[in-house]
């Protein structure tokens, strides 16, 4: 908090005052925490969030300096790259897929974290999650 801010009144910077859903929302948690306890309120947000809310898919894993490595792979799965990339992308293909591997495994991490602070998320909650989904089929 700056000097400005108070705990009732935090310093949210100047692009908050343009954006008045911030402020609604912000009105909405402070009465979600005022009402429920703080663990109930960050599990019910965790839960509808989007996983890019926590990871940034625009963000790269790299610096922009490259590495050749060497890596063994089955010879099917080398020919079916080959076959979607072409002579030149192959490199760049596979470090993508890492990539979103990575990306997956950051989330896992991140998953187990929040359950070990805050407890496993309600299967209610899951389930009210799930029927938010676009593709979502009832059981």
């Amino acid at each position: 908090m700056s000097a400005r801010s108070s705990p009732d009144q935090p310093d949210r910077g100047p692009a908050s005052d343009s954006l008045p859903q911030l402020s609604a929302l912000e009105r909405a948690l402070r009465q979600a925490l005022g009402s429920a306890p703080r663990d109930q309120v960050v599990k019910c947000i965790v839960s509808v969030l989007p996983a890019a809310v926590f990871v940034d898919e625009s963000a790269r894993l790299h610096g922009g300096k490259v590495r050749k490595v060497s890596v063994s792979m089955p010879e099917e799965l080398a020919e079916a790259v080959r076959s979607r990339t072409g002579a030149g992308g192959f490199s760049r293909y596979v470090s993508e897929a890492v990539e979103r591997e990575i990306r997956h495994d950051l989330l896992g991490d991140l998953i187990s974290e929040l359950e070990a602070e805050h407890g496993p998320v309600p299967q209610e909650l899951l389930d009210e999650a799930s029927r938010e989904w676009p593709d979502y089929k009832a059981p």
